[in-house]
């Protein structure tokens, strides 16, 4: 069971926390290859020059490490789910199991992961493979702008 579980907090913003920060991440690697934009040659030479996923690589496994501030996103969009469901995010978490029925609890990266993407507007949802149950997902704002260069940097 689910109940106010550490672990399950941990590993849901660490699901959310790395959502955020790897979109923003490729986001930030691809606009080199992009000549619509005012980077200089020596900005857009130093993007180019970052850790890309290539065919059939995951961004989320090629992004650095995920940097504090993403965290703070990720803590931002549990207390703004608490905040639009009246309920705790653990009690969501249940609502989850409870329409897939489920007898075991969700993966909680997972479900972190996949609310930070709908609240970011990707087009990305937790009910692309699961059931529907009663959820408002707050928008989060988060792009490129969101991290300091340093961020990237592995």
């Amino acid at each position: 069971m689910i109940g106010s579980d550490s672990t399950f907090r941990d590993e849901w913003l660490e699901g959310a926390a790395r959502a955020f920060f790897v979109t923003a991440y490729a986001d930030y690697v691809e606009e080199a290859n992009s000549t619509d934009n005012d980077l200089t040659h020596d900005e857009r030479m130093a993007r180019l020059a970052l850790p890309r996923a290539k065919a059939k690589q995951d961004w989320m496994n090629v992004a650095p490490t995920t940097p504090p501030n993403a965290y703070a996103l990720a803590g931002e969009l549990w207390a703004k789910l608490e905040h639009e469901n009246k309920c705790n995010v653990y009690q969501l978490a249940a609502l989850a199991t409870l329409a897939d029925g489920n007898k075991e609890d969700i993966d909680a990266d997972s479900f972190g992961h996949y609310l930070a993407m709908q609240a970011m507007g990707h087009g990305v949802s937790w009910f692309d493979d699961h059931e529907k149950f009663d959820l408002k997902v707050p928008h989060i704002e988060c792009s490129m702008c969101s991290f300091s260069d340093g961020a990237y940097n592995p």
